[in-house]
């Protein structure tokens, strides 16, 4: 590993409230500081090219979460029928 990505990683490392310096991007948003991350910076992040960084906390976002939370369908409430006469 290169010298000077050993003490980026270091300084993000240092910097973070947790210690987490490498996260990853579930539900759309940074592991770390929670900020919603574009789709076109999940898609750089999924080519895994380049290192890229969150823009809000700095940390490094390692991959992004294919799984999407699918929400529980709740039953609709039964309503009465008012008898009209």
């Amino acid at each position: 590993m290169e010298e000077r990505l050993l003490r980026s990683y270091e300084k993000i490392r240092s910097n973070a409230i947790n210690g987490l310096a490498i996260v990853p991007v579930r539900r759309s948003a940074c592991g770390g500081c929670f900020a919603i991350v574009p789709p076109q910076r999940q898609a750089e992040i999924r080519e895994r090219k380049k290192i890229i960084v969150c823009e809000h906390c700095g940390r490094i976002l390692a991959g992004v979460d294919e799984r999407e939370e699918v929400e529980e369908e709740k039953p609709l409430k039964k309503t009465r029928k008012l008898k009209v006469e």
